[in-house]
């Protein structure tokens, strides 16, 4: 008999069998790393299909460190934990007990099968929001809860376009919700700003924002490079320098 329907890889189990599930990551601006779960019945798999890389944090088991008290097996070791990108078309199986956030996209969308067990994505889907969880083979932390720093994990965008995982020029998204750039929103200014006057006078401040890897402004259209170093250099000293002398300007005329 050369096919064993059902046959486990020695290395994994999945209890009675595997649960396959379906999973499209898109890109985020944030690189904090806000969770870390583990599961102790299982070794979870993930397979990422298609042609875009994935990133995944992943912290060695510390249930079973001897060099560690009973508390602090119970927690991620930060020495250990790492971020790894992993090919289009690959895929991993961790250990049990490891721990590992959900993959992250590396600027395009990626998609992956996950291998899980029934328990642990019934206990996941009967959250209503994002909690620590400790149930269904899912222990799950807010590391903000137990450490006083965040853990981050480098853009991983210049890594994938320089191994060639991923077209070059990778085209990032504009920062922030309105694309006025990570912290920014737009305020409307409250009724009887003018106090009364019949005439105002208001600056208009012209701030360039571009999306970043799609081509410089007309400019410098003939010094575009890959990086791109003449129109990133000459939109970036506007808005980090010249708004700030601006700012200074406006102060000193009384302005407000």
């Amino acid at each position: 008999k050369t096919v064993l329907e059902g046959a486990n890889y020695k290395e994994a189990t999945w209890k009675d069998q595997a649960c396959v599930r379906t999973s499209q990551i898109h890109w985020r601006e944030d690189q904090s790393v806000t969770w870390l779960e583990r599961h102790m019945e299982m070794t979870q798999g993930f397979i990422l299909v298609g042609k875009n890389p994935g990133l995944f944090v992943l912290g060695e088991p510390t249930h079973d460190r001897q060099d560690l008290d009973e508390k602090h097996r119970a927690l991620p070791d930060p020495a250990t934990t790492k971020a790894y990108i992993l090919p289009p078309g690959n895929g991993i199986i961790i250990k049990k007990g490891t721990w590992h956030d959900f993959p992250v996209s590396c600027g395009p969308p990626v998609s992956a099968f996950i291998l899980n067990t029934e328990e642990v994505v019934e206990a996941l889907a009967s959250m209503p929001a994002a909690a620590p969880m400790n149930h269904g083979d899912c222990f799950k932390l807010r590391l903000s809860d137990h450490w006083d720093f965040t853990m981050k994990f480098p853009d991983p965008r210049p890594f994938v376009q320089k191994l060639g995982l991923v077209p070059s020029p990778v085209a990032q998204p504009l920062m922030g919700p309105e694309g006025y750039g990570a912290g920014m929103r737009r305020e409307e200014v409250s009724p009887g700003w003018g106090g009364g006057s019949r005439v105002l006078v208001v600056p208009v401040v012209n701030v360039e924002v571009f999306t970043p890897g799609c081509g410089g402004p007309a400019i410098q259209p003939h010094l575009q490079s890959v990086p791109e170093l003449a129109n990133k250099g000459w939109r970036d000293y506007g808005n980090r320098r010249g708004l700030q002398r601006l700012s200074q300007m406006f102060k000193e005329l009384g302005i407000p």
